[in-house]
């Protein structure tokens, strides 16, 4: 990395990089390569690290515009590569990759306090949702509980993709003001 770039914030390689600037462009990319190789690498066995790691570069140059340079670059990088992790997890669960593990393979024990905190969870988690209309309730469960992508969500519910993407905001901004009003009684 140049002197240039080590001064400039990922957050303003991005802006530039926005207004068209190929240099801040590329200087991002070179910044950002590394820490999603640290990521992905810690998740991932080696065979597979750079090939979700350009999934999720491409991901970012798709999504490039809708950044908000007034917001932290990481969060928003990092969103983007969890969601390429869990798709790349979901397509190696789809193919079997992954061998199921019974209940005697199981090493350490569960306590009571364990399931009675899981149940509760999902006691509120369940009271929560069930306050949304059905198609946000939908959205909300096959992204953020099954781990689907707006695009597999979208095919799922006959929606566009954008369709989605807003009633999914709307379903968490419902739900952020349900979480908030419980916490002030």
């Amino acid at each position: 990395m140049s002197g240039t770039e080590e001064t400039q914030s990922l957050e303003e390689l991005m802006r530039l990089a926005q207004q068209g600037d190929k240099k801040a462009y590329a200087a991002l990319f070179r910044a950002i390569t590394p820490l999603l190789k640290a990521f992905i690498s810690r998740r991932l066995a080696a065979a597979d690290v750079d090939d979700v790691v350009q999934e999720i570069l491409m991901s970012i140059h798709r999504a490039s515009h809708t950044y908000d340079t007034a917001r932290p670059f990481k969060v928003w990088m990092f969103t983007i590569a969890r969601y390429r992790l869990n798709d790349h997890l979901r397509k190696l669960y789809k193919k079997g990759a992954f061998p199921e593990i019974g209940l005697d393979d199981l090493t350490h024990e569960i306590s009571a306090a364990d399931v009675t905190e899981q149940r509760d969870r999902y006691e509120y988690l369940n009271r929560a949702l069930s306050s949304l209309p059905d198609k946000q309730k939908k959205i909300v469960t096959l992204m953020k509980i099954e781990g689907y992508s707006a695009e597999e969500t979208a095919q799922t519910m006959k929606m566009s993709v954008s369709a989605v993407k807003v009633a999914a905001h709307r379903a968490y901004k419902s739900l952020a003001l349900k979480v908030e009003q419980e916490e002030d009684q």
